[in-house]
């Protein structure tokens, strides 16, 4: 049985959320290491808490994409997120003092299979209720 949208939710703004979603990735990947760290030193956080923002907005997207009314296949999601945390990775050969790490692509594309895991266990208990 098909679940009902939120009249709210149409294609633009999920496209709206995901490109907001993109944009703070780029800019918090493009910042220089010395800025990110005064800002993290700042909201006295945990070093850690740039990499759990990543898995949070990669995480946001794929549910984005894989929910209606999109509702992405899940290669295509995976995909997506893949090239888009390469990308992210990769720009940072531009900013200042900061370096790509094989990691940082785990942890986004971690944040994209819980999405995934999420979004499917969800249907396969709808499916035996």
């Amino acid at each position: 049985m098909a679940h009902p949208q939120p009249g709210w939710l149409s294609h633009r703004v999920v496209w709206a959320l995901v490109g907001l979603h993109v944009l703070a990735l780029l800019v918090g990947t493009l910042i220089p290491n010395a800025w990110r760290t005064g800002i993290v030193q700042g909201l006295h956080a945990p070093s850690v808490v740039s990499s759990w923002a990543h898995f949070v907005l990669f995480a946001g997207m794929a549910l984005l994409l894989l929910l209606r009314p999109v509702a992405w296949p899940v290669w295509r999601v995976l995909l997506a997120g893949l090239v888009l945390a390469l990308l992210s990775e990769g720009l940072q050969f531009f900013a200042i003092e900061r370096h790509p790490r094989w990691l940082d692509v785990g942890i986004d594309m971690a944040g994209v299979v819980l999405a995934v895991v999420l979004v499917k266990g969800a249907r396969v208990c709808n499916v035996r209720a």
